[in-house]
Order: structure tokens, then sequence, then C-alpha cells
């Protein structure tokens, strides 16, 4: 399972962050839970790794390891897409800058 790139900017936690937004704590320790056993599933059953073998079938074990991989990362996705979309509505507002205010 590799994470999407984007070029948008995600939310990150921070204490500021969970204040207002307390969801985003459990969302990222799925996050991390996710990546954690996407990486023992590789390590369990090298043969994820890659494309299965066009005309050897593989043992019901690994086509239902290989799906529940595809689900994984598509909840993993799902998330950081949640956390893209949140992270301008949770920025800091931003302060005028003196040169803006009129003396």
């Amino acid at each position: 399972m590799t994470r999407p790139r984007s070029s948008a900017p995600s939310v990150a936690i921070s204490p500021e962050t969970l204040a207002r937004a307390p969801h985003l704590g459990p969302l990222d320790i799925v996050d991390h839970a996710l990546r954690v056993a996407a990486s023992t599933m590789y390590a369990e059953l090298p043969a994820l790794i890659g494309e299965p073998h066009p005309w050897n079938p593989e043992p019901p074990d690994l086509v239902a390891a290989r799906r529940m991989m595809s689900q994984m990362a598509r909840f993993a996705r799902a998330i950081e897409r949640y956390r893209r979309t949140l992270a301008p509505l949770l920025a800091p507002p931003l302060l005028p800058s003196l040169d803006d205010i009129d003396f």
C-alpha cells in the first residue's frame, strides 16, 4: 500500500488542530494502523508485492489478502482526501499585517 502524493497539504496533528477537530486523532491512529497492517501483510505474504501471475491461479487466502489490501489502500486514500479537505478550514486565521492597517 503506497501513500498518495498530492500537492495540497494535509492537516498536521497538533494540540490546536485537535482542539478544533478532535475526530482527527482517531483517524490518525487508524491511518497509522493501516500502514502497520500493510507492512505486516507484505512481510508475511511477499507474493502480494507485484501483480499475480496471469496463468497460475492464486490460493484463496492470497486472493482474500489482495482484496483486503486494495480496500485498505482505498480507505487510506479516503482518510487523506478528508484531511486535505479540512486543511483550509482548520488553518489558523491570518492576522492582518501592519502594512494593511490605516493609522
